[in-house]
Order: C-alpha cells, then sequence, then structure tokens
C-alpha cells in the first residue's frame, strides 16, 4: 500500500499584526522580557486580523496569539468546572510521551522516566502496565499508538524498541539503535510501516512484518548530530526529521533514503529544556517548530526573539512567525488539532492557543 500524496500549500489573505500597545516596541525592549521564567497570559484586548490563519501565508510576520493559557480555554469552555488532573509521579518520573487511546478519549498511554509505558485514566488509575524495566537505569522515552491495527510500540534509553498489542501482549523486544530512542512513528497510512529516531545519529525506517533483528531496517537515514524526532505527515508520504542542533530534514516516500530538503534552524540542545520538535500541519504542507536563538547559528541577529516559526514544506521558506510579548519562552513542542485551525504551544510551565475560531470571535 503505497503513501498518498499530499496536497500543496495554498495561498491565502496576508495576516495584519495588530499590536497590543501603540508603541511598537524594538527586539532590544523586548529582550527583557524574554529572560523571565514566568510569564503571564495575554490580555483580553489582544486581536488577530485574518479569516484565516493557516491555510497558507503571504510572507514571515510576527502574529500575536489569540488566548494565552489553556486553563482560560477550559473554563470558557466549561465553566468554572474543576480542573481534570492527573495524580502525579514525583521527583525524577517525568514523561516523556503521551497519546490519548484512540478506542477511549478519556484514557492515555505515557511512557516516563518512571521505567514504564502504561495506560490510565484521568483519574490516577493504571489500567495496564504495557512495559517495565525494573530498574532505575532503563527508562521509557518515546511512545506511539495505532488504532486499526491495536498496537503499542516503545523505545526506551538504551536503544531498545518494543511492540506490543493492546491487550498487553509483547510481540518482540529488539535493540534497534544504539544508544536512546527519542522517538518512534507509525506511519497513519500504513501502520506496519515505523520510523524510530536515536541520539546515535540516525533514524531507521522498519517494516513490522519482517522486522527480525538490529539489522533488517528497510532503510537508515544518518544525521549530522543526535535526532530528536522524526514524523510522518498526515498522508503518509513524507517525513519531517529534527536534529539536536540546527537542521530540519523533509524525506520522500520516493526516496526514502535522499532528503527532499534541509532547513536550517536554531534549535539546539539544553539539558533542562524539553527537546524542540518539528510537526506539521494535518491539512496543509506547513513545518512548524520553535526557535531557539543561537548567537552561533549564522543567520542569528542580535536580540533575535524566541518565536514559532512556520516553514512551507516544499521551499523551506520561512512562512510566518508566531510570538506572543507576554510569554517570550521557548515553545519545545506545538501541535495542531485535526482541523488545523487551533495551534497549542507548550513554553515551560505555559500552553499557548493560538486559535482561528478565537480571532473571529474578538473581531
Amino acid at each position: 500500500m503505497a503513501p498518498k500524496k499530499r496536497p500543496e500549500t495554498q495561498k491565502t489573505s496576508e495576516i495584519v499584526l495588530r499590536p497590543r500597545n501603540k508603541r511598537s516596541r524594538s527586539p532590544r525592549e523586548l529582550e527583557p522580557e524574554a529572560k523571565k521564567l514566568c510569564a503571564k497570559g495575554s490580555g483580553p484586548s489582544r486581536r488577530c486580523d485574518s479569516d484565516c490563519l493557516w491555510a497558507g501565508l503571504a510572507g514571515p510576520q510576527i502574529v500575536p496569539p489569540c488566548r494565552s493559557i489553556v486553563r482560560t480555554l477550559h473554563q470558557h469552555k466549561l465553566g468554572r468546572a474543576s480542573w481534570p488532573s492527573v495524580q502525579q509521579i514525583g521527583a525524577g518520573g517525568s514523561i516523556t510521551g503521551l497519546k490519548f487511546n484512540p478506542l477511549n478519549t478519556n484514557q492515555f498511554y505515557a511512557s516516563s522516566m518512571e521505567g514504564t509505558t502504561r495506560l490510565q485514566d484521568f483519574k490516577g488509575n493504571i489500567l495496564r502496565v504495557f512495559a517495565s524495566s525494573d530498574t532505575i537505569n532503563i527508562w521509557f522515552c518515546s511512545l506511539d499508538v495505532s488504532a486499526s491495527s491495536r498496537m503499542v510500540v516503545t523505545g526506551d534509553n538504551v536503544g531498545n524498541v518494543i511492540l506490543l498489542n493492546m491487550d498487553g501482549k509483547e510481540l518482540w523486544n529488539l535493540r534497534m539503535h544504539k544508544k536512546k530512542v527519542t522517538h518512534v512513528a507509525l506511519n497513519p497510512c500504513c501502520d506496519w510501516f515505523l520510523a524510530t529516531a536515536s541520539v546515535d545519529q540516525t533514524v531507521k525506517i522498519w517494516d513490522l512484518r519482517q522486522v527480525r533483528g538490529k539489522a533488517s531496517f528497510l532503510y537508515s537515514l544518518p544525521h549530522r548530530h543526535p535526532v530528536n524526532a522524526a514524523c510522518f505527515s498526515p498522508d503518509g508520504a513524507r517525513l519531517l526529521t529534527t536534529d539536536q542542533k540546527s537542521e530540519i530534514r523533509v524525506y520522500s516516500a520516493s526516496q526514502w533514503d535522499c532528503p527532499l530538503g534541509l532547513i536550517p534552524h536554531p534549535h539546539r540542545h539544553f539539558q533542562h529544556l524539553t527537546p524542540i520538535k518539528a510537526a506539521w500541519h494535518p491539512r496543509y504542507n506547513l513545518i512548524v517548530v520553535g526557535r531557539y536563538p543561537d548567537p552561533n547559528f549564522k543567520s542569528c541577529t542580535p536580540y533575535e526573539l524566541r518565536t514559532i516559526d512556520v516553514f512551507d514544506g516544499n521551499s523551506g521558506k520561512m512562512m510566518c512567525q508566531l510570538y506572543d510579548p507576554e510569554s517570550s519562552g521557548i515553545s519545545s513542542l506545538n501541535e495542531f488539532n485535526p482541523m488545523g485551525d487551533t495551534l497549542a504551544s507548550a513554553m515551560g510551565y505555559h500552553v499557548l492557543i493560538w486559535s482561528q475560531e478565537e480571532a473571529r470571535t474578538r473581531k
């Protein structure tokens, strides 16, 4: 089954910036805000003047968000109902991967540094443990779930990848990389197609029907630096990789072993920063990724902002930059909703919500 071809990016009207203050501020004035550890939520007066935020973008621009804190959005929809919480693991038990259960959205799969990959609900009940290391020296770093094939895949910090069915039966447990497996991804159109990324500076593509050992991969894609992520596009026809330095790559199903394009981009790795991962837009050929300005990066400018950058997936051209002066941290993770009209950006203790619907209601 061959992956389907992805639709091209479409053009649309230009996004107009309407700053909150009458006097626009220079990057030098904004720099102190970028160093704040905790940022306040967006003010209610901020507006976005665009009928379509994501369908296509005319050129690089700085666009303000429509709502900053996900808690505010929750209260807006559900009133003052209590905020749903999950029982905390505690110090040293950070969550490394999170996926909703596609068969029950009141449940989710989680991999963690606690040394487990498990299914639990929002009341804190552990419904099933799929993998457990039983040692503090090994923990799980990544996971993915397929509803159609009813499979769960998870990778650990020493290079092992485990494939299980949703009943918890282990199908195989193999060492596929020399070092930590930072990301695992099942192809959304061909769920027997698996991509794994590692700090051993490789991304590997596997046919789950033919896995016999660490040498049974279909393709090995070498990189110059350790790799944070390898994500298939929604149509399964492309693969997006993010390294730990300054390069984003796009591969195509027509030639997996040779990248279509290389996008220079500053997102260097830092020990106490959630690894930055580029992501696809679900409907258009756009790539979104957080920027971590690097003074050693070729095109770096003084007092460069920590923006969220949107690129054309074909040309690698910068299409747009998103920035909130009141929440100027580094956006490590960015995820669109299935319709592609709302973007959630994880930034330290905050989640920014960039919503096309909210932009319309504020006009």
